[in-house]
């Protein structure tokens, strides 16, 4: 009598899944990510009236952001060991739920809470931070499980595309959906927790999918998940340190600038609130458009390090112009949008070139820590300058402090970038500069 066949022969045994069956997988995943990127962005049109409903102050508005950052960063100390227990399909209507109730709270705790609007929004902003960034990371992963070789990349600039389009969404709302912020700064809000409520819907799709999928074909089983290392701090080259600098540098850069860009832009500029959405949108929009596209030129012909040197080069010049010229505003925004797409497509995938295969999750889990522990200082940082100098419509005079920071902690980027390059022209190089994929 032979022996009972081993399970995970009887798993290798079964079809792969279908194409279309996996890209179903991939879409429902992209979809929640949509309506989850949305629910970070939708924030940020709603400052002004904010402010002025409950005088919400700069650094207040900053302390929201620094509180999603701090649940960020806790997830990341937690190196994603819940995923691994729990599993891909419950972790996915975990973490949606938990960003879900945040963003109801967002919407709704203000209103309770009068007295101090903002810190009921912080507690719904940390929800927002744990529930989006092991959704991130399980969506991530998931690409991973159901895609291999070719497809991979083109997968996740599929998903990237898809998600871009919440915030991009999120930047124009206060155009396309005027009536509601005529309405007072809630009922943009209870959108934003609507979309919250469409990303567990497709979260749970998804879950679904998964769990069909189980027993019926064979998916590759998840890799370990990113972990945060800190003997690695001594461990890692040089090379990787400039491109932790240029990540750190270039995020605390551009996402505190889109927290206070709408009220900059009304303030110092004196638009209107839907085109300071729509001047907003240009960034999401160009990296939607600019990410697949600068991939795919850089596998080509190399260069990693020198577009990372022009991608940073093109971030320092707009929050001057903005600050001292009376040239287009679309123009620095289009600047900043090409550096939003070209400096990502190369920064993240670089990395591989310059660390261990066995140790990319702790450096992956690195960078990401020193970036969101940043960006939560300079978020802060720029909203306490701002209330220090009274910035606002009737003393523009008082952004200037603020844009020398943005310019300055770019310019330190760029920095950063230049000696990556020169580093990759030396007899040291990683392979950075080659075509070779």
């Amino acid at each position: 009598m032979s022996a009972p066949p081993d399970a995970t022969v009887i798993a290798d045994l079964r079809p792969p899944p279908p194409a279309g069956y996996r890209w179903l997988v991939l879409a429902a995943c992209s979809v929640a990510m949509f309506s989850c990127y949305y629910t970070f962005d939708a924030l940020y049109p709603v400052a002004p009236l904010l402010e002025k409903t409950f005088g919400v102050t700069g650094e207040q508005l900053g302390l929201l952001d620094t509180s999603y950052n701090v649940a960020a960063l806790l997830t990341l100390i937690a190196g994603g060991v819940l995923i691994d227990r729990i599993g891909m399909a419950t972790s996915a209507i975990l973490f949606a739920a938990v960003g879900a109730v945040g963003t109801l709270l967002i919407a709704v705790l203000p209103a309770l809470f009068p007295a101090t609007p903002w810190a009921g929004m912080m507690v719904g902003r940390f929800l927002l931070g744990i529930g989006s960034e092991l959704f991130i990371v399980a969506s991530t992963t998931v690409v991973g499980r159901w895609f291999k070789g070719k497809e991979i990349s083109f997968a996740l600039a599929l998903q990237l595309l898809v998600a871009r389009g919440g915030s991009w969404l999120a930047d124009q709302s206060p155009d396309l959906f005027k009536p509601l912020f005529d309405g007072g700064w809630q009922p943009p809000l209870l959108l934003a927790a609507a979309l919250g409520g469409a990303w567990l819907v497709f979260a749970v799709v998804y879950a679904t999918l998964e769990r069909s999928a189980a027993g019926r074909y064979a998916v590759a089983s998840a890799g370990a998940t990113d972990k945060l290392v800190l003997s690695d701090l001594v461990r890692f080259n040089l090379g990787y340190w400039w491109v932790v600098g240029l990540c750190v540098a270039f995020y605390a850069s551009i996402f505190p600038f889109r927290t206070f860009a709408n009220l900059f832009l009304i303030d110092a500029h004196g638009v209107s609130p839907e085109r300071a959405g729509t001047l907003k949108s240009i960034l999401p929009m160009f990296s939607m458009i600019g990410m697949p596209i600068f991939g795919f030129i850089v596998d080509k012909v190399g260069r990693r390090a020198l577009f990372m040197l022009i991608g940073s080069a093109l971030l320092v010049p707009p929050f001057l112009l903005m600050s001292y010229t009376h040239l287009p505003l679309e123009l620095s925004m289009g600047m900043l949008g090409l550096a939003f797409a070209l400096v990502p497509a190369v920064l993240w995938p670089a990395v591989t070139y310059l660390v261990p295969a066995q140790r990319l999750g702790s450096a992956y889990a690195l960078m990401t820590f020193f970036q969101q522990a940043f960006w939560a200082a300079m978020v802060w940082g720029m909203g306490a300058v701002k209330d220090a100098t009274g910035a606002s419509a009737a003393n523009p005079g008082g952004w200037l402090p603020v844009m020398w920071m943005l310019a300055g902690l770019s310019t330190l980027g760029f920095v950063f970038s230049f000696l990556l390059w020169r580093s990759e022209r030396g007899p040291a190089s990683h392979g950075l500069e080659t075509s070779k994929a």
